[in-house]
């Protein structure tokens, strides 16, 4: 292995490039452990087609994968509790200095990064830096969380984009301790299945996007305290009094100052009351002259492309206004949707494109 990387160092960066990404990313993990030159490399080798690592959790361990896009991933290494097999091999890190156990692959295992009884928080720190400075600035970094009974990864890994699948019997107490200790979230996705849910709410409030399916009795408590842009409650309980308590609120100044837009899809056993909701708002018309704007929102996806999502592309003809700044948010409520969207235009600047008639403000 010696020889190897010394005949890999004399070959012009073009062949090294070339090389590099022939190779499997979990051996290129493992080159860049071992020399600090083949470190860097490996660094200086573009990367932009990897988009995100994904950390995929799972009772028994964490696997890690490169995103290059929403239907290609490739595994590069898995974190797992040491069972201080012979397999594994203790090894000084050429970059950092850090103590790693690994097991190689094999043709039915992947790369495995070890850690011993309280190393959980160290290995974990050091994978996740690692991948980042060998693979670039650009990556996103995100977790899908689908444990049943513990928290694998622990939350002191600094990533912004969480997808939590909550299993019915997942410990809410543990469940409160790790999303306590998350980072502030970018993106946040929760599926819900458990009848006792989380008492921590706050991380869910800051969020600045909040997809929560199965949101249940939660959905009020959001509704009234979320403070980030975007937010979807599907499978929500909240009743008639709550809406009007937010657009109320919302108009007032009061709250929701940095919302750009909000669905609520109602449990199938619950229903609004549209018309109540309209009288006691006042809702107001777009102009029947011309279409009602269409209002589209550009979400920033999990895996790093852009594209506008169906959810949020949206041609409604009632809206509210807020008072503190005449901003102007589009309105729309049916027997089992709730939809606000939030625009940057005030009544004034909507009249001069024509939205608004001039006697309707």
């Amino acid at each position: 292995l010696p020889d190897v990387k010394m005949e890999f160092l004399k070959f012009p960066f073009l062949a090294q490039k070339v090389i590099i990404h022939q190779i499997d990313l979990d051996d290129v993990f493992l080159m860049s452990l071992t020399n600090l030159r083949v470190f860097d490399v490996i660094r200086r080798v573009p990367w932009k087609h990897v988009k995100a690592i994904s950390y995929k959790n799972r009772r028994t361990h964490t696997s890690v994968l490169a995103v290059k896009s929403q239907a290609d991933s490739t595994k590069v290494l898995e974190i797992r509790p040491s069972k201080r097999s012979s397999r594994e091999i203790l090894h000084l890190t050429a970059s950092s200095g850090f103590n790693i156990t690994y097991n190689l692959p094999t043709d039915s295992e992947a790369l495995t990064i070890l850690f011993n009884d309280h190393g959980v928080n160290e290995t974990s720190l050091f994978v996740h830096e690692h991948l980042g400075k060998l693979f670039g600035k650009h990556l996103q970094f995100g977790c899908i969380l689908t444990s049943y009974d513990m928290i694998f990864l622990p939350a002191v890994v600094p990533i912004t984009s969480n997808v939590l699948i909550l299993h019915y019997n997942v410990d809410p107490e543990e469940l409160n301790g790790h999303v306590a200790n998350m980072n502030e979230q970018e993106y946040l996705t929760i599926s819900n299945k458990m009848t006792l849910l989380p008492k921590n709410h706050q991380k869910y409030m800051t969020s600045k996007s909040l997809y929560f399916i199965n949101t249940g009795s939660l959905a009020p408590d959001i509704l009234q305290r979320f403070e980030g842009q975007d937010v979807v409650l599907l499978e929500a309980k909240c009743k008639v009094r709550h809406v009007i308590a937010f657009v109320d609120s919302w108009k007032k100044g009061n709250s929701s100052n940095n919302l750009k837009s909000l669905r609520i899809q109602l449990d199938s056993a619950l229903s609004f009351r549209p018309e109540t909701v309209s009288n006691s708002l006042k809702f107001k018309h777009f102009s029947v002259s011309r279409d009602p704007p269409r209002f589209c929102r550009t979400v920033r996806k999990y895996f790093g492309a852009e594209e506008t999502l169906e959810e949020h592309d949206l041609t409604i003809s009632t809206y509210v206004v807020r008072d503190t700044d005449k901003r102007v948010a589009s309105i729309s409520i049916s027997e089992d949707r709730f939809d606000f969207c939030v625009w940057n235009w005030n009544e004034r600047q909507m009249m001069e494109q024509g939205f608004i008639d001039h006697d309707t403000s």
